[in-house]
């Protein structure tokens, strides 16, 4: 069986270097493709990649690429010859310069070895930079199905190859060397993880920078930060217990305000609360724990009979812009807040509806009762 041509043209390289892969970026340090080898021709230390030298350094070279049934003979028309194992398990294979267009080559997935042969690459050195129609050295690359071995030169005639094969190669890492690149990756992981954290802290909290707690909670809740950062900051270092209170103070709160608390099923929910027992229905559904939809809620408002008033939300929790909206509408997601996890969650989300029922003109007085009401908010 013949052999077939994968590739035969005209590539463009840079650096004396190309390089065949799957497309996409190896992500490792040049060094990296020449560790445990012997040539310095054919760098295929990285799984999926092979690393090309050239002669030239800039411009065009040909590029051959053969795909055999066995190890094919070696012409004598090749100065410089080395060979390679190969794995490849990508849809496609890519030959390109490091900065040019990438090629196909049609490889099919398998174990190859590779013999990468050279031919005018000194005079490719001496060159340094040549056009398309100025090509002087060529290359070739031949697969054949093979296991896993060592690389080798097999044939070195210029000065060029010789000194790649001197400058290129790298020692393997030992198992010491593994540990410590990967003790390194870690420690660079963690940092990146770290700085991360603080780029989102700046962007979302500013200047101040939160406990974990809080920056758990603020994921699941409304940022009352915005209405007082003092407030929430302080309490985001107190106890569930202290959270939990909060809440169903603000619930409270934000029923009086809205002229909610003679409404029955609202005064129920409140009682609830304040006896430690879960939330009654409409606030959470006759056969579950989960809460209710809160369309079933303004349902049952609309039809107790209740004049709806309208309030200004907080210029600060509407991105400065003048927002009026009902305000027991506002006001009701304080109830259903107070049976959110965690107890600091339920809090923020309370004290949003609470603070956006009492208005721009109201949410100031509103925080400094809760002080009032809760002395250990207070620093």
């Amino acid at each position: 069986m013949s052999a077939r041509i994968l590739l035969d043209r005209t590539i463009h390289v840079s650096h004396s270097t190309a390089q065949a892969g799957p497309g996409d970026d190896p992500g490792s340090e040049p060094d990296a493709f020449w560790r445990g080898q012997v040539n310095g021709l054919c760098g295929a230390a990285v799984r999926g990649f092979l690393c090309l030298v050239t002669g030239l350094h800039t411009g065009y070279v040909r590029f051959t690429a053969e795909l055999h049934p066995a190890e094919p003979p070696l012409g004598d028309g090749w100065e410089e010859a080395v060979e390679v194992s190969f794995r490849h398990r990508a849809k496609k294979l890519w030959l390109g310069g490091l900065m040019s267009d990438a090629h196909p080559v049609k490889l099919p997935a398998g174990d190859y070895r590779v013999r990468y042969c050279a031919r005018g690459m000194a005079q490719g050195h001496r060159l340094d930079v040549a056009s398309e129609d100025e090509v002087v050295d060529a290359y070739l690359l031949q697969f054949w199905p093979g296991q896993t071995g060592p690389d080798r030169i097999v044939r070195q005639t210029t000065e060029i190859a010789a000194y790649r094969h001197q400058a290129n190669p790298k020692p393997a890492l030992t198992d010491a060397d593994h540990a410590e690149r990967k003790r390194r990756r870690a420690e660079a992981k963690a940092r990146r993880k770290i700085e991360d954290r603080r780029a989102e802290d700046r962007l979302r909290w500013g200047d101040r920078i939160p406990n974990d707690r809080l920056r758990k909670a603020a994921r699941q809740a409304n940022p009352a930060d915005l209405l007082d950062a003092d407030a929430v900051f302080t309490l985001a270092e107190l106890d569930d217990e202290a959270c939990g209170a909060v809440a169903r103070w603000a619930a409270g709160r934000a029923v009086a305000v809205a002229g909610l608390e003679q409404v029955p099923w609202v005064v129920q929910a409140l009682a609830a609360l304040d006896r430690g027992e879960p939330l009654p229905p409409p606030f959470r559904p006759q056969s579950g724990a989960d809460p209710a939809d809160p369309a079933q809620v303004w349902e049952l408002l609309n039809d107790a009979g209740l004049p709806l008033t309208t309030v200004i939300l907080p210029a600060v929790a509407s991105d400065g812009r003048m927002l009026e909206i009902s305000r027991q509408h506002v006001a009701l997601p304080a109830v259903f807040a107070t049976a959110a996890r965690p107890a600091l969650a339920a809090a923020m989300n309370a004290l949003w509806a609470a603070g956006g029922a009492h208005g721009e003109d109201g949410y100031r007085q509103f925080f400094a009762e809760l002080r009032s009401a809760f002395p250990q908010l207070v620093r």
